[in-house]
């Protein structure tokens, strides 16, 4: 079952914009006509609340310096030789990587052959 909503439409320009609130729809941003409402399909393309594109929050650029995949002074050489492709920084005692998203830390730690856990080894733990 389709649910229905009411959304500002232009009949000049043909285009549906969003509408806050309750009242007059106001005039339209490119030609000046008014606003009436008319319904359209939630979600549907018409409906202009529905988001053009979604991105995965895994891969987005997340930058932050890892403490787990960090290194001591005495091995940053050896880091550097097993990840050419990281940016260290130093913190105090030790160096840290730069990792930029959720792809790089993953290529990062099966370098330095770590793995990752699921989170449901951890469940019911306090």
């Amino acid at each position: 079952m389709a649910t229905y909503v009411v959304r500002a439409y232009c009949p000049k320009c043909d285009k549906y914009f969003k509408h806050i609130g309750r009242g007059s729809y106001g005039d339209c941003g490119l030609c000046g006509t008014i606003l009436v409402g008319k319904c359209v399909e939630k979600y549907s393309v018409n409906d202009p609340n529905t988001k053009k594109e979604v991105v995965n929050i895994a891969y987005g650029e997340n930058p932050r310096y890892s403490v787990t995949l960090g290194v001591s002074e005495t091995q940053i050489e050896d880091a550097r030789k097993l990840s050419p492709q990281c940016d260290w920084k130093k913190f105090g005692h030790s160096y840290r990587p730069l990792i930029k998203n959720r792809a790089e830390k993953l290529k990062l730690m099966k370098q330095c052959n770590y793995e990752e856990f699921s989170p449901d080894d951890f469940k019911g733990r306090q």
